[in-house]
């Protein structure tokens, strides 16, 4: 497929010089997933009459997948922008809520009065298992005279209805034609596409399977090809265009969203975004922000400057590098890319040069600016950085001067990427949990989605990595339990005395598959490893032995960790369903063993209308359970305390201090001595936020009356996270974060000292 060929993306061309410099020779439009769109004006050209036969073509490039939405929109027309007016017709194409079950579809709305209407959503599979981020071609085809309305997804026909389903279906009128977003019901833009388009076309005419093929191969639009009526190949877009005329000349869809263009001769727009996080560790390449160059015409970057005023010791910093990757939402240290320029001497002002054989880029391409952080750099020491100026090899053109902001980024003892998406083939990775074992070693364990960042039921396996060097690499994935698509495993929880590590799961039908049964509840599973991980006894269902006839709706875990009592417990959190229906009542119980995992029991209930919770035993020996709440925006957490090992609970109270997002966190104890004196320290994660961002790394030392240290961990998008704590005092997290496409999952290590700088002042 020729179109695939040349699109392999800048991925691919990372590795294969020069293909980055032949992708400049196809041009394709970007959209941002979040306020980019286009519009074309109404045209009896894109009307479509009950009569007649008509094709939509594309070509998509997918940046993400969408949980719990209907999909991105690719195209989109209606005749109709306000939901209760009759007669109303419309279109949608779709794209990426699944790799495999919900990648590429339509919605075909005819609505004649209150009574009379119809609607279908036809979602596809893919040909074969699909990855986000690869190129695919869609053709829509309306075919009157054959009776088919047909959906073929790289000239693999996916869906075919029979049209006369839809014989009213029309679409006419005065609205626009919308590329990247539909309309909501007040006529809003809603259901952004993230990721690239190029070759958008429109016939008056039905594509036979050996046109949609042609299609497919044709690089470029003729205008005269029979039945084409508007063509955007985005062979003449230039960054900083406000508008795009077609191949034929008669339509120009206007840009939204889109950066204006600039007063320089080469560089037509500019960005610079700081990374998603705050923090930095020590070692190479640690990402500082990631930069996007909108260039009129391909050229090489032959020098960078960047002021480093601000920042606390030049000396932290070993040297400054600028990387291309494929794309500007992620870095990932174990493959940065291709590196474009480089300084190794350190001075306020730092020029970065380009390096032998640089290549050529272009307005696809994206930028990092990363620096290597000394071993001894300070903790708590600032990096600030500022891009000041840009030179090209093409001597003609002035230096750009950008209006870059200063970023600045804290140094830890340890920042690195653990898992992210598109690893192994996965297209998402969720849920993390972590414990250290007597030897050092640390073992982390993770859902491998491999489809999407659906919950259960999905095809998800539970793996783990290892780290012998306290998370500053990590393992090749270890899978505990492999998924299927008919029954996958997921929302793992782990605990561990320092050699033996318990693991419960859930699997099966899924905690959202309503109405759930005894028949067909959700199952939880119980499995071991005595050699730190490296392997693991097979997974045994105790759904029988939790559920009882008590809770016939099915429970999941608090996934994360559990705890290991000084009676020698194993002890975790369930929340098991009161109420079959969708948002109904969860219970919060204890589910504990008493045996080292050969048999297991559930606890009266320890807190009503609960969600993901974590429990701790306090310095008197009471356990603590933290629990989330099920209500959205911030709120206060909750918490229960039972002082007879589990058997009865006092009444929820809750934390002041800790209000944020309702979202699972972590809690953990651990005992240290600080100026000579013994504390009973608790740390606690949150999302102390009303969305899922800013984590933040709380600290009690009066056994959870008060918290009155915070640090945090990421400022950025962020959810789930894990503690795990050192001999030396120092903290370990491992946590998701940068939900683009999906989770990225960060391990962060911190000193005490470094957190207890961040005591509230009162």
């Amino acid at each position: 497929m020729m179109k695939r060929k040349i699109f392999l993306g800048l991925a691919l061309a990372l590795f294969t010089l020069p293909s980055l410099e032949a992708q400049h020779k196809r041009t394709y439009i970007e959209l941002d997933g979040e306020r980019q769109y286009l519009s074309v004006p109404a045209h009896t050209d894109f009307d479509m009459s009950r009569e007649g036969s008509y094709t939509i073509s594309y070509w998509f490039w997918g940046a993400r997948t969408q949980a719990y939405t209907s999909g991105q929109r690719i195209l989109s027309r209606a005749s109709s922008a306000v939901a209760n007016e009759y007669p109303r017709f419309g279109y949608e194409l779709l794209a990426l809520r699944n790799t495999q079950s919900n990648f590429s579809g339509y919605s075909l709305q005819q609505y004649l009065d209150r009574e009379t209407n119809r609607s279908s959503t036809a979602w596809v599979h893919s040909p074969e298992r699909a990855e986000i981020r690869s190129w695919h071609h869609v053709a829509f085809v309306i075919d009157r005279e054959g009776g088919q309305i047909s959906l073929y997804v790289d000239a693999q026909l996916q869906s075919s209805v029979p049209a006369k389903a839809f014989e009213a279906f029309e679409v006419q009128g005065s609205q626009p034609v919308l590329i990247g977003c539909s309309r909501d019901a007040k006529g809003n833009p809603s259901g952004y596409f993230g990721g690239r388009l190029d070759n958008v076309r429109f016939y008056h005419r039905a594509l036979t399977i050996g046109e949609v093929k042609r299609d497919l191969s044709s690089v470029y639009s003729r205008p005269k090809i029979k039945g084409l009526v508007a063509a955007f190949d985005f062979d003449s877009y230039r960054p900083g265009d406000t508008s795009i005329t077609d191949a034929t000349g008669r339509h120009t869809a206007q840009l939204h969203g889109f950066a204006s263009g600039l007063d320089h001769p080469l560089v037509r727009t500019f960005a610079e975004t700081k990374t998603n996080g705050n923090l930095i560790g020590r070692g190479e390449a640690q990402a500082l922000s990631s930069l996007a160059l909108g260039l009129a015409r391909v050229d090489r970057i032959r020098e960078l400057s960047v002021s480093l005023e601000g920042t606390t010791s030049l000396e932290d910093i070993r040297a400054l590098k600028l990387y291309a990757t494929e794309v500007c939402d992620r870095f990932d240290h174990r493959s940065p890319g291709l590196l474009i320029a480089q300084t190794d001497k350190i001075e306020t002002l730092s020029r970065l040069i380009a390096v032998k054989g640089s290549p050529r880029i272009d307005h696809g391409t994206k930028l990092w600016l990363v620096a290597d952080i000394a071993p001894s750099a300070g903790e708590g020491n600032l990096v600030a950085t500022q891009v000041k100026s840009i030179s090209f090899a093409s001597k003609a053109k002035k230096p750009f001067v950008p209006e870059a902001q200063v970023h600045r980024q804290e140094i830890v003892l340890e920042r690195t990427l653990v898992w992210t998406p598109g690893e192994q083939g996965a297209a998402s990775y969720r849920i993390p949990a972590i414990v250290r074992m007597d030897d050092g070693s640390l073992v982390a364990s993770i859902d491998r989605r491999k489809n999407s960042d659906y919950d259960l039921p999905e095809d998800i396996d539970v793996e783990v990595k290892i780290s012998h060097d306290e998370g500053k690499t990590w393992s090749e994935p270890i899978t505990v339990a492999r998924g299927t698509a008919a029954h996958g495993y997921g929302d793992a929880a782990m605990v561990s005395d320092g050699k033996t590590i318990h693991m419960v799961m859930v699997a099966g039908s899924g905690l959202w598959a309503y109405p759930s049964s005894a028949q067909k509840a959700m199952e939880m599973y119980y499995t071991q490893s005595t050699d730190g991980g490296r392997s693991w006894t097979p997974v045994r269902e105790i759904t029988s032995e939790v559920y009882t006839d008590r809770y016939p709706n099915g429970g999941f875990f608090g996934s994360g960790n559990g705890l290991i009592t000084s009676r020698g417990r194993i002890a975790f959190v369930a929340a098991m369903r009161v109420d079959p229906r969708w948002g109904g009542q969860m219970d919060n119980v204890m589910v504990y063993s008493d045996d080292q995992g050969k048999s297991w029991k559930a606890s009266p209930v320890a807190r009503a209308n609960g969600d993901e919770s974590k429990i701790v035993e306090l310095s008197s020996g009471e356990l603590l359970i933290s629990s989330r709440n099920r209500a959205g925006g911030a709120n206060d957490r909750t918490f229960v305390v039972s002082a007879d090992h589990g058997q009865t609970w006092s009444t929820p109270g809750t934390w002041r201090e800790l209000r944020g997002n309702a979202c699972n966190a972590s809690l953990t104890r651990y005992s240290t001595t600080r100026e000579g004196k013994a504390h009973n320290v608790l740390l606690h994660t949150l999302l102390h936020s009303a969305k899922r961002e800013r984590l933040t790394l709380f600290l009690s030392d009066d056994d959870g009356r008060s918290w009155p240290v915070s640090r945090v961990i990421c400022e950025g998008e962020a959810a789930y996270s894990e503690l795990v704590v050192f001999p030396d005092g120092s903290i370990g997290i491992i946590s998701e974060e940068n939900d683009r496409p999906a989770y990225d999952i960060y391990f962060t290590r911190v000193s005490l000292e470094w957190l207890m700088k961040g005591k509230n002042k009162k």
